[in-house]
Order: structure tokens, then C-alpha cells, then sequence
């Protein structure tokens, strides 16, 4: 199973870094703008820092840093064969 997440709006932004912390394998701060990103391993799109696919080991760490974002536009679903 994977998890399809996805940074909306992501120039809603704050740059607490929360996401990061709690998420390191996963969500970045970009050197570009200074916003969260799905990092590049992950993205369903290189150009599209917003969002991406991981694995479901990642679940729980996703999990936090969506639950903790302060402006609340970190979102998550489950996708795949037992979504």
C-alpha cells in the first residue's frame, strides 16, 4: 500500500518546519521559496513540490506532521491495492 500526500494550498505555508521534524523522510523546506515540499524522491512530479507517493512505512510519521501542521495543509490517503 502507499500513501498519496499532498501540501494544499502550499503557499499557505508558515515554514515552522513542524512537517520536517516530525516527517524528515519525507517533507523538506525549499531553498527556492522557503515553503514545505515533498521531497524529490517522492514527488509525483519533479516540478511539483506539492505532492507525492510514499510507502506505507511511512504512514505513522505522515500522520504526525499532517495532525501537527499549524495551517493544516498537509493531507493524506491511503492508495493501492487495500486503500
Amino acid at each position: 500500500m502507499a500513501i498519496r500526500v499532498y501540501i494544499e494550498p502550499r503557499e499557505a505555508c508558515v515554514s515552522e518546519m513542524v512537517c520536517t521534524v516530525l516527517c524528515p523522510e519525507v517533507f523538506e523546506i525549499t531553498r527556492e521559496d522557503g515553503r514545505a515540499a515533498v521531497k524529490v524522491q517522492w514527488r509525483s512530479s519533479k516540478d511539483n513540490p506539492s505532492e507525492g507517493l510514499v510507502g506505507g512505512d511511512l504512514e505513522d510519521c505522515v500522520i504526525a506532521a499532517v495532525e501537527n501542521c499549524p495551517v493544516e495543509i498537509i493531507r493524506w490517503e491511503r492508495v493501492g491495492r487495500g486503500a
